[in-house]
């Protein structure tokens, strides 16, 4: 088998069709277009090709030149407790949760196969995944999200001002961090109340601003404008004039989070854990936060009501 790694299988705008006894190889970058043209985002079709590219060479170890249609459920079994499959890169053993996503991709596969038909029978119709327990993310209560923001609103410079938004940005609408930092200064929409992202899968959605939101970016980006576009159109800039990248915003996120005296271990993604959660709080209703987040499926954003759960019972514990 040649080896391709997921970083080349670029996948184009539509799926094709793949004629059966072409090897792993053509399905592998047909499998990438589908799952391109089903709105799947970058990092998940890298991952489920590195998994898949994976189990073809286990299965190329053994069975050298095997098609995918000659592939049998005894076959993959064994695979899956091969060590190139049940290890990491680094040697360790595979997390519970990156083997649920192997399997996943695995079952994802051939089921595809089969329905294209590259394959007559899916050989993964009956790998079982169990359900993972999900680990209650952190979140900023109130009161220590007043402290951050205390923080950040006594300070003048105009990096810290940009922080600020971001922050705000953050609890204030449950942007992601590659949204974040994807936004170009036409992305804000003052008169309509809201910001265009563009999400997982390049899906294209809108976030609304509070009126509070929608002054600080007003006066944003008469500082922002200021500084002149160039060819760089990015609403937020590094410290070089260029587009702020994720790793710098997540450092940024951290500084101020110490700064404020809260020992809390985590970065962007703790600030939209805390918007869902204090929404759900306000609301009760999982729909509206599923909307705000962007999420697909309701099931992804019901771990919000253990959170609020949690924080009703140990509130009557202090009644």
């Amino acid at each position: 088998m040649t080896n391709t790694s997921p970083s080349r299988l670029r996948p184009p705008s539509s799926p094709e069709p793949v004629p059966a006894g072409r090897g792993f190889d053509d399905a592998l970058e047909a499998f990438s277009r589908r799952l391109a043209a089903e709105g799947r985002s970058p990092n998940t079709i890298s991952a489920y090709l590195r998994d898949l590219s994976i189990l073809s060479e286990s299965l190329l170890r053994s069975h050298p030149d095997i098609d995918p249609g000659e592939v049998t459920r005894v076959m993959i079994d064994k695979a899956l407790t091969s060590p190139e499959v049940a290890t990491s890169t680094r040697g360790d053993v595979r997390s519970p949760a990156s083997m649920h996503r192997f399997k996943a991709a695995v079952r994802s596969f051939f089921a595809w196969a089969e329905q294209n038909g590259i394959i007559r029978k899916n050989p993964a119709a009956s790998l079982t995944l169990r359900r993972l327990s999900r680990t209650p993310p952190k979140f900023l209560t109130e009161a220590e999200k007043r402290r951050l923001l205390k923080d950040l609103r006594s300070r003048s410079d105009l990096p810290a001002r940009r922080d600020r938004i971001i922050i705000e940005l953050f609890l204030g609408t449950g942007i992601r961090l590659q949204e974040l930092v994807g936004l170009d200064i036409e992305d804000v929409d003052l008169d309509a109340k809201h910001l265009r992202v563009r999400a997982k899968g390049d899906v294209p959605q809108v976030k609304f601003l509070k009126s509070a939101l929608r002054s600080l970016l007003r006066s944003y980006l008469v500082e922002r404008r200021r500084l002149g576009d160039g060819e760089c159109r990015a609403l937020f800039l590094s410290n070089r004039g260029t587009r702020i990248s994720p790793g710098q915003v997540a450092n940024r996120v951290k500084y101020w989070l110490l700064k404020a005296g809260i020992r809390k271990n985590f970065g962007p993604h703790g600030l939209r854990h805390t918007f869902a959660t204090h929404l759900y709080a306000a609301t009760s209703d999982l729909l509206v936060v599923k909307r705000a987040l962007g999420h697909r499926d309701i099931a992804t954003t019901e771990i919000y009501t253990h959170l609020v759960d949690g924080a009703l019972e140990e509130a009557i514990e202090r009644l």
